[in-house]
This record gives C-alpha cells, sequence and structure tokens, in this order.
C-alpha cells in the first residue's frame, strides 16, 4: 500500500518536474542544461549508469577475487551480475508491455500507454536506475558500511535520467523498485525467494516513500486551513512521544526487550512525526503504512537484545538525533523552494 501511495504521490509531480526541466534545457544540436549542477548530474549519472559500465564492475570484482583469493568477493560478483540480468530482463519487458511516452514525447497530462516496441514509447521503467539499484542492493547487502555509498550512487543515476529529460520520476521509482527486488533476491538462497521479495518490497517502500516526502516538502508550501494544523499538531505529539519514549532507551541501554521494542516504537513514532509534519495526506499515509509494516516485521524476529558497543550505540542515537533535527530545519525553512508545484 506504502509502494502505491507513494507513487500515485510522484506522478502528480512528473508533468510538473518535466516542465521545470524543459525550462531550463537549451536546445543545441543537444540538449544541455543551464544549471552547472544540474548539467553535471546528468552528465555523469547517464555515464555510470549505463549498463557495459555496471558489468565490468562485476568483472572487476570477479578479477579482484581471483588475484587475492577472496571467494565472498567471487560470490558478491556472481550475485551483482545475477541482479543485473534480472533487472535487464524485467525492464525490458515491461518498457515495451506498458508503452509509455518519454517526456520529450508528452507535451500535456493526457497520454495514452499501450503494448509498444516504437522507440521513444518505453519510458516506464528506467533501464539505468533500474540496473544501477540492482547491483547497489546486492553490494549493500554484502558491504554494509558502503551500503549508503552505493544507494547513493544509484539514486545520482536516477536523477540524472529525470535531469537529461529521458524520463519521469515516476519512471525512476518504478526501475529503483524493481531494480531493489532484483537485488534481495539474487543475494539471497533461491529456495528464500518469497522472504526476499517481501524483504525487498519493505525496502522499496522506504526508498519510495521517503523520496516522495523529501520531494514534496521541497516543492510545497504547509497546507492551509484545518487539515494543516490537524497534521502539524499530530506530528508534533508524534515526535514529542517518540523523543520521550526513547529517553529510557538512552538512559537504561538496551538491557531488556521492552526498552528494545521501546526504541523501535520511538524511532517509527519520530518518523511518522515528520511526515505529517509535511502536511500531505499522501506523505503522512505512506510514511504510517512502511511504519506500521516495519513495526510488524520487527515483531516476527527474535525478541532477544543485541549487545552493542557504547561507542556504536552512541555513533547510531547522534545519527537518529541529527537526521530528526535536519528534517525539522529542513520543514522549517525550505518548503516549497524548487520552483515546481
Amino acid at each position: 500500500m506504502a509502494l502505491g501511495i507513494s507513487l500515485f504521490g510522484l506522478a502528480r509531480l512528473d508533468l510538473p518536474i518535466t516542465k521545470y526541466v524543459r525550462s531550463v534545457t537549451i536546445h543545441l544540436p543537444w540538449d544541455q542544461l543551464t544549471v552547472p549542477w544540474m548539467a553535471f548530474t546528468s552528465n555523469w549519472g547517464d555515464w555510470i549508469g549505463q549498463g557495459w559500465r555496471l558489468v565490468f564492475l562485476s568483472l572487476f570484482l570477479l578479477a579482484m577475487a581471483w588475484a587475492f583469493e577472496k571467494p565472498h568477493i567471487t560470490r558478491v560478483a556472481v550475485q551483482t551480475l545475477i541482479a543485473h540480468g534480472i533487472a535487464a530482463l524485467l525492464a525490458n519487458v515491461l518498457k515495451h508491455l506498458i508503452g509509455r511516452p518519454r517526456p520529450k514525447f508528452v507535451h500535456s497530462g493526457d497520454w495514452q500507454m499501450s503494448f509498444s516496441f516504437v522507440s521513444g514509447l518505453d519510458s516506464f521503467p528506467s533501464g539505468h536506475s533500474t540496473a544501477s539499484f540492482a547491483v547497489a542492493t546486492v553490494l549493500a547487502k554484502r558491504f554494509p558500511v558502503v551500503g549508503p555509498v552505493c544507494l547513493g550512487i544509484a539514486l545520482f543515476v536516477g536523477i540524472s535520467r529525470v535531469l537529461r529529460g529521458s524520463h519521469f520520476p515516476t519512471d525512476v521509482m518504478g526501475g529503483a523498485v524493481i531494480g531493489i527486488l532484483s537485488g534481495c533476491v539474487a543475494a539471497a538462497p533461491l529456495r528464500q525467494w518469497r522472504s526476499s521479495l517481501q524483504e525487498g518490497l519493505h525496502y522499496a517502500a522506504i526508498a519510495v516513500s521517503s523520496v516522495l516526502g523529501v520531494l514534496w516538502t521541497l516543492s510545497h508550501r504547509m497546507e492551509d486551513g484545518m487539515a494543516g494544523l490537524v497534521l502539524v499538531a499530530v506530528g508534533t505529539i508524534s515526535i514529542v512521544g517518540g523523543l520521550w519514549g526513547r529517553k529510557d532507551y538512552w538512559f537504561r541501554g538496551a538491557g531488556s526487550s521492552h526498552h528494545t521494542w521501546l526504541a523501535t516504537a520511538s524511532m517509527l513514532l519520530m518518523v511518522f512525526g515528520i511526515a505529517a509534519m509535511t502536511t500531505s495526506p499522501l506523505v503522512a499515509g505512506s510514511a504510517g503504512c512502511v511504519c506500521v509494516a516495519t513495526w510488524f516485521r520487527n515483531r516476527m524476529r527474535s525478541h532477544e537484545p543485541k549487545a552493542q558497543a557504547t561507542i556504536r550505540t552512541v555513533l547510531r542515537e547522534g545519527a537518529v538525533l541529527g537526521s530528526l533535527c535536519l528534517a525539522l530545519l529542513t520543514l522549517a525553512t525550505a518548503r516549497g523552494i524548487l520552483p515546481f508545484q
């Protein structure tokens, strides 16, 4: 449900974002963006996300594994190739089954989608994004320390496809969902494909919901009227409740399963509170579904608390508070700064 709500919300931004990208693009013998950072992102993201370069990365890992005799890296390299293959197959089949026009062929909100092999009617999903997220997901699962960097690069590739005028935001996020699912399936034994898909859907829902929340906040002002006030009040109460519930975890640690679940609940409350304070029912609904799914998913795991080093706990809690402060600062100072609605 969270994926459906998030993609529906992003679809409302497809045309505004496309029109803005066109407004800062000059048409020479080739299209060129006039905003430097956008041109940089467009060019380098397109370069990084090309399929043969992702294959080269997998082959490079295989070579490194052979040179240094690291069987683990061999498995990772093979899994990235499998994930890339699954993602490419699914993306290309869906492109022609759906037949969505690319942005340059769309000049209004009306278009038809149908089975087609015509070039230009193959916008959904973004192939670059699908392949990049598939490979990045495998690397993130196998090398968690560099996971955020890998997924950040995949997101960079996805943004470049929108700025390049090749895809709509929903094409990119649709590709991200398929890529994450492909990566999760490839990184686990085949017999576990059901649990892998469930895990992939969970991670994909978090990613798409987060992107919707950021884009909506940066492109929309606070909603006026009673609805906006109610959402701000609900968000404030949720954040305060989350901080209050987390204080026991800070001062007493994860010494019991009660404190562990209290920490999880407080985290989810804060996430929902931030989403509610965007004053968008779509963002709040999407985040709420993700939080509920996360709660039940965690409840199915072992209730035994895991001992953690103090320094690691301090760093994690610092990251939690830092992220909360950054989100609140963004809500307070950066609403509606993007020139599209």
